[in-house]
């Protein structure tokens, strides 16, 4: 018979695993707003299933009885964290159904992070993170295949960076790594320790001869595993064009870029008093304006800030660039060329051009984001100054009509497009229904915005007003307030629109050009400028211009047309908009996959199985606590016999027994020697007992065995109080229950020993037994 492995090596060795697992699954973080929602109950998820592993291989259970009971409690877990039940009635079972088809649906919608706006995929998540715990439990702990439970983390690991396309952080790649090789040490070494044969008489005087050096095995062992993830994690770093990295931006041929806020210089520019050329321009059109630098994504409650952006190192700025975002193909549109040659004293790490480009061509390491469709260098040496380059820019016509009666474009967007700071204020809130109240449709309401901002609100442009922090905002929009410069204007209506729910974002640029020859114009440093754009789809990107006519003299002309009586909302964000209204999100040459439609199928019957799978082992536990309680609630309903069984039943599951053939009033006494006190319930496994830890108990079981008595022995029985005898059978049950531990409470409620089959009297036969030896007394 093979030796029992001690009880703190197999809880251990469960506890690395749980561990690992859990820190593994902290990369799928970045599919969620709020993490907490998802690391928080996957930690106790890890706690159960690893003592539960722990505990049954140590006691040499069957493995299909320890998974069967890690499975069950894992579905328990789920479903009480997404329904806050762990029993699966048909209430719970259809609340947690609706909420993973809910979750599916926002999985398929947004893109990552998904919005706490949103139902969550927390469900999802949550049910995939419990099967890998079990899964890496099983495999290292029980079957001992360390190599295959790293491959089980790997694929864990990997799911964010498949998806995303983004990097995970280098600590959790570390704390995986690191619980990975504490596993392979504690299987090891159990097994080193092992090793060896039995030593004849003459093997004693030689021992030296046999030792085993599991010494410099164990340290051989832990120098390669260190030095092998040493090496995965410093190698992306030492080599660039490595297609592999652990940490954030340095993901597979990505470049993580820093950026200085570009308001900041705005800021310092406007108030210049030299009007210094920065561009010149050659093109066709007639007076180019509107010439975008920068796309401002995040706004931190004190200002807006273009954010780090992660940009793979195969967008760069050269030849074509990906179709329009958000712009369908029925919207009128045509395409521009330029020529543009930068100051010696543009010295900027973005480039200007129109807001949208179907091609370019620059020379240097520059690179666009997907996502705003802005250039910037990724070079320390490389800015704007003195450079030429060109490029065709895509003048786009949008419908009004169709903007107007467009569904949410929340779902065909980054969710940080929408988020809103906590910072900002419920004044601005109120403000902000206020202005758009007697608009039903999102791009009514950001005409409001606009109209109010340029004439109504009564705003004043400046160039002596002070930069916009969060308290500055405030001070802005109130009435006493009012007066800014362009970035003011472009900031407020952005966090505006987002509160509407309308993704926003602003752009920072040239306004006017100046012409200086018949195909060329000049952009200076008084003609920086910023603005809001807002997104629907079908127009993709879209322009509006709070900013008041002192500055910019006149609006994009979809935002002027009377688009006549009002119309109904449009369909909430979770709706599907039509084919033709959904935006062309081209990714890099690099990234263009198939991978969202064939994501969408799920092996249905496989998943129906498992679940009814699950709920049968769960009906398996839960079923005796769930009978006991009914029997519980049946008998105090009934009369002082049911109430006298509930107490006995009710002891019986303490592990206290029931003592037979005594009368009610020696029942009475001897239960009340196993009374405890809810003050010192709580100091240990075995709390004091007696009938002094609580005199009210004992007044309530002398009642109770009083109307016992009288039931019995009595010609004309009183009637019995029925809500009082309720009470005090609870009051006794309560006195019961200080008089045990915890963990002997606890299994009292799980695995309830009144329920087994054990040969107790009848309740007639104790009738008669106790009437006769109270009449031979």
């Amino acid at each position: 018979m093979s030796r029992r492995a001690p009880l703190a090596y197999t809880l251990l060795l469960a506890a690395a695993a749980a561990a690992t697992t859990w820190c593994t699954l902290l990369s799928w973080r970045a599919f969620l707003s709020n993490t907490a929602d998802l690391t928080v109950p996957l930690f106790f998820f890890a706690a159960l299933i690893g003592a539960i592993g722990g505990t049954g291989r140590w006691l040499r259970l069957p493995l299909a009885a320890i998974m069967t009971l890690q499975v069950a409690v894992a579905a328990m877990c789920v479903l009480g964290a997404v329904t806050a039940s762990p029993i699966p009635t048909s209430g719970t079972l259809r609340e947690f159904s609706s909420a993973f088809q809910d979750g599916l649906t926002s999985a398929r919608s947004y893109m990552s992070p998904v919005p706490s706006s949103v139902a969550p995929i927390t469900p999802i998540l949550l049910a995939a993170g419990a099967a890998a715990l079990v899964i890496v439990d099983v495999l290292a702990g029980a079957l001992r295949r360390i190599p295959l439970a790293g491959l089980a983390l790997l694929t864990v690991y990997s799911v964010p960076v498949t998806i995303t396309g983004n990097g995970v952080s280098w600590w959790t790649f570390s704390a995986m790594a690191a619980g990975f090789l504490g596993m392979l040490h504690l299987v090891n070494d159990e097994q080193i320790s092992r090793w060896g044969r039995g030593m004849s008489a003459e093997d004693d005087a030689h021992p030296a001869a046999l030792e085993v050096r599991t010494g410099g095995v164990r340290g051989s062992a832990i120098i390669i595993g260190t030095t092998a993830t040493a090496l995965a994690v410093a190698l992306p770093v030492l080599i660039p064009t490595l297609e592999l990295s652990v940490f954030d931006g340095n993901g597979p041929g990505k470049r993580q870029i820093e950026v200085v806020n570009p308001l900041v210089d705005l800021r310092r520019d406007l108030v210049r008093g030299a009007d210094i050329p920065l561009l010149l321009v050659t093109t066709p059109e007639r007076n180019p304006s509107y010439f975008r630098t920068t796309i401002l994504t995040s706004f931190n409650g004190n200002s807006w800030t273009p954010g780090d952006r992660d940009i793979p190192e195969a967008q760069v700025a050269r030849g074509e660039m990906p179709s329009l975002v958000g712009v369908s193909a029925s919207t009128p549109r045509r395409e521009i060329p330029f020529n543009v040659r930068a100051s010696d004293s543009f010295e900027t790490t973005w480039l200007p051009t129109t807001s949208q480009v179907s091609s370019i061509e620059v020379l240097g390491d520059w690179r666009y984001d997907i996502s705003t469709m802005d250039f910037m260098t990724t070079a320390d040496d490389t800015t704007a100054a003195g450079l030429t380059y060109s490029f065709t820019g895509v003048s786009v016509d949008p419908d009004p009509t169709r903007m107007d009666s467009a569904v949410s474009g929340a779902s065909q967007v980054r969710s940080s497009y929408l988020e809103v700071p906590s910072q900002v204020s419920s004044d601005i809130r109120t403000l902000t229904a206020f202005v758009t109240s007697g608009e039903t449709t999102r791009f009514r309401k950001a005409q409001a915005l606009q109209q109010w901002f340029r004439k109504d609100g009564g705003f004043v442009y400046s160039l002596e007003a002070d930069g916009a922090g969060q308290g500055d905002l405030d001070a802005f929009l109130a009435e006493s307030g009012r007066v800014g410069y362009c970035e003011q204007f472009a900031a407020s209506m952005a966090i505006m629109a987002r509160i509407l729910g309308i993704p926003a974002r602003v752009a920072v640029g040239f306004l006017e050009s100046r012409a200086v020859g018949p195909t060329t114009y000049e952009f200076s440093s008084h003609d920086l400028h910023a603005w809001p754009e807002l997104f629907f789809p079908g127009a993709g990107w879209v322009r509006f211009e709070p900013t008041p006519g002192a500055r910019a003299e006149s609006v994009p002309s979809y935002t002027r047309v009377d688009l006549g009586p009002q119309v109904s909302e449009p369909p909430s964000p979770s709706a599907t908009p039509s084919t033709e209204e959904r935006p062309s999100r081209t990714p890099s040459p690099s990234t263009q996959t198939g991978a969202e439609d064939e994501g969408s199928s799920l092996p249905w019957a496989s998943i129906v199985l498992m679940l009814l799978g699950v709920l049968v082992l769960t009906s398996l536990v839960v079923l005796p606590a769930l009978l006991r309680r009914r029997r519980r609630e049946r008998r105090l309903l009934g009369g002082i016999e049911d109430l006298w069984l509930e107490l006995r039943d009710h002891t019986i599951d303490l592990g206290h027994g029931w003592p037979r053939g005594r009368s009610p009033r020696a029942t009475g006494a001897w239960l009340s020697a196993r009374f405890g006190s809810a003050e010192s319930n709580d100091v240990g496994e075995r709390p004091r007992r007696g009938p002094g830890q609580d005199p009210v108990a004992v007044q309530a079981l002398d009642r109770l065995v009083g109307q016992v008595e009288h039931a019995r022995y009595a010609r004309l029985a009183d009637p019995l109080d029925s809500r009082q005898a309720k009470a005090d059978v609870e009051r006794v049950e309560a006195a019961l229950d200080h008089g045990v531990g915890p963990r002997v409470r606890r299994r009292s409620r799980w695995l309830p020993r009144s329920l087994r089959p054990a040969p107790h009297t009848p309740t007639r036969e104790v009738f008669t037994r106790e009437t006769e030896d109270a009449v031979s007394g």
